[in-house]
């Protein structure tokens, strides 16, 4: 029963992530379409990933007064139709709005998800695994989309684009139906309660979020600009994406070893060292070509995102009444802000050159490293 609950909640944040997941291969496309500009493109970033994190506090409050289930299905569909129709749009300002919207949806589902799945976790004392199965359906969803993009745009036709709404549908289907999942295990209380709580844990909550911020800085901007870095360094468009998506798989894999390491090692020392080690590797994937460049990526990637699922724990530790809200502090407020720098990033690029812009970005984990050692939990 857990292991089915816990393939529910990966399939499902799977099937929320591809579809942000598919606006990073699709901005080479976008860019030539409407003559766009990098700081453009970093707008079109910053608007879809502000929409899908800065709503999770939001809807995290509503969750953990009153649990909704409904949640989950509703937050896919809103994501999905409006990006199943994005190379239909006939403007720029359309394309914004429905990638806010879209934006929503992801937001909507997050937050109640990741309660979920903490909740499964707490069963066993392998938690850092299980948030890792969890943690990784994103990034499974990610690492699908470029390929999903390739196979439409290069071999189907843009007008099968309508499609990708398919595993949302499917998700909502199976979430609609099933009864076991729970999506709160704390009682109903009020919001004096709710900010005494999070007064509590103010000092673990704003480090985690400190840390997470520094690395979602990296991981998103690289994520939503590695195909156009990638065919500024010689690649074609279809090679590009399935850069992407391999990055993507390593950043998947990152979790797995991450959640694994710090179920036996201690958590704060391995978020620690794999904050400190991305840097130098993401660096490296820069100034060397060829097979040895493409490893340090992999390797940077994989290191970067291996503290996610320990974020998620400690966060939930931290505020074991509030996990909504305490996970979106370290899940949506950070992506938040590494989504409000992208206009910025891109119009350094405009200016500079995207391996530039990426060179100074790639030095922010080792800030999040250094707070990790400021933690009082492990």
């Amino acid at each position: 029963m857990k292991r089915r609950r816990l393939s529910y909640l990966f399939f499902g944040h799977m099937a929320s992530d591809i579809y942000p997941g598919m606006l990073s291969p699709l901005l080479p496309l976008l860019l030539a379409r409407y003559d766009l500009t990098m700081a453009t493109a970093g707008l079109l970033v910053m608007v879809l990933q502000a929409f899908c994190n800065l709503g999770q506090p939001i809807i995290g409050i509503l969750n953990d007064n009153r649990p909704r289930k409904s949640f989950l299905w509703i937050g896919l569909l809103i994501s999905a139709i409006p990006f199943s129709m994005i190379l239909m749009y006939n403007s720029l300002t359309a394309m914004i709005v429905a990638l806010a919207i879209c934006g929503i949806g992801v937001s909507i589902y997050h937050p109640v998800a990741v309660v979920a799945a903490g909740i499964i976790a707490k069963e066993d004392d392998r938690g850092g695994m299980t948030m890792a199965v969890f943690s990784s359906g994103g990034s499974f969803g990610f690492m699908l989309a470029p390929l999903v993009i390739v196979l439409i745009v290069n071999y189907l036709g843009e007008k099968f684009m309508p499609l990708v709404i398919l595993p949302a549908i499917i998700m909502t289907l199976v979430f609609m139906t099933d009864h076991k999942i729970a999506v709160s295990d704390s009682s109903h209380t009020g919001i004096g309660q709710w900010f005494a709580t999070l007064r509590e844990s103010r000092r673990e909550l704003f480090i985690l979020w400190l840390v997470s911020s520094f690395r979602a800085i990296v991981a998103l901007n690289l994520t939503s600009f590695l195909p156009i870095l990638a065919i500024a360094r010689g690649a074609s468009y279809v090679t590009s994406a399935y850069f992407l998506s391999a990055s993507l798989l390593a950043a998947m894999i990152g979790m797995f070893i991450g959640g694994h390491l710090s179920d036996k090692h201690g958590r704060r020392k391995i978020m620690a060292i794999t904050m400190l080690i991305s840097s130098p590797l993401l660096i490296l994937f820069l100034r060397t070509s060829g097979p040895l460049s493409i490893i340090m990526l992999l390797l940077g990637q994989a290191a970067l995102a291996s503290t996610i699922p320990v974020n998620i724990m400690l966060a939930q530790r931290a505020a074991p009444k509030h996990a909504s809200i305490a996970s979106s502090f370290v899940m949506g407020l950070p992506f938040a802000v590494g989504a409000l720098l992208s206009p910025f990033i891109g119009a350094f690029a405009d200016q500079f050159g995207i391996i530039t812009a990426m060179h100074y970005i790639f030095f922010t984990p080792l800030l999040g490293g250094v707070a990790v050692f400021f933690l009082r939990q492990e």
